[in-house]
């Protein structure tokens, strides 16, 4: 049975979802601006860009993506690695079941731009009293994916107004790891799992070469994980 959406309370919902957004919005201004800028450097134009953004929304595997892409795109390689990569959203999805129970008809596009920062909303925030949750849910998911996107074509522009040596941007998705990677560490009980990942990384390099390694480093850390799931 379809259920009724009503324009008025949709807009209500972004009203009520905006404030727990713009701290995100901010987060995401230098990373997104930069992946503009590779974009621009691959000779992607800003409609490509926004384009490529709001149909992947995955900003780590978009960056990711650019040096595959400059080096000769491999849509078997791509789709492989971006599954790994973004293999923890199928872990989201599991918990946000209670959630996005009864969210239709926003459901499938709540589950299409399921990804770190929606789902960190998702499971903090509650809908305000009086308002049916599938408004708000989606108000704070549909902001998100328009602030990256925007963010992306901004940063395209950029690119080409403002003419800078864009040796080294890319490295702005190293740098974001590297920080993911110490605040994993500064929990006591996710340094093994930290050690498990940096070690399996290394073997696979030394193994499979710099060019093949990552795909493997991302099986062999998922099958420890797994196996061990109930100790690590």
């Amino acid at each position: 049975m379809k259920r009724k959406v009503e324009i008025k309370e949709v807009l209500r919902g972004i009203k009520a979802a905006f404030p727990s957004t713009v701290p995100i919005f901010f987060g995401w201004i230098f990373v997104a601006l930069t992946y503009g800028v590779l974009m621009e450097g691959l000779g992607y134009g800003p409609l490509w860009t926004m384009l490529f953004s709001l149909i992947c929304f995955c900003g780590g595997m978009q960056i990711a993506a650019v040096p595959m892409m400059a080096a000769g795109f491999d849509p078997v390689q791509m789709l492989i690695m971006s599954y790994f990569v973004n293999f923890r959203h199928t872990f989201y999805g599991l918990a946000l079941l209670e959630k996005y129970k009864d969210t239709q008809p926003f459901k499938p596009f709540l589950i299409y731009a399921l990804a770190d920062e929606p789902f960190s909303l998702a499971v903090s925030t509650d809908a305000p009293e009086g308002m049916e949750r599938r408004y708000f849910y989606f108000g704070q998911t549909l902001l998100l994916w328009l602030y990256w996107a925007g963010l992306t074509a901004v940063g395209r522009l950029l690119g080409r107004i403002i003419a800078f040596d864009t040796t080294g941007l890319d490295f702005a998705l190293n740098a974001l790891f590297i920080v993911f990677f110490l605040q994993q560490w500064k929990d006591k009980n996710k340094r093994p799992a930290c050690i498990i990942g940096v070690v399996v990384t290394i073997l696979a390099r030394i193994v499979f070469g710099p060019d093949m390694f990552l795909i493997p480093a991302l099986i062999g850390m998922l099958l420890i994980f797994w196996l061990g799931r109930n100790k690590l």
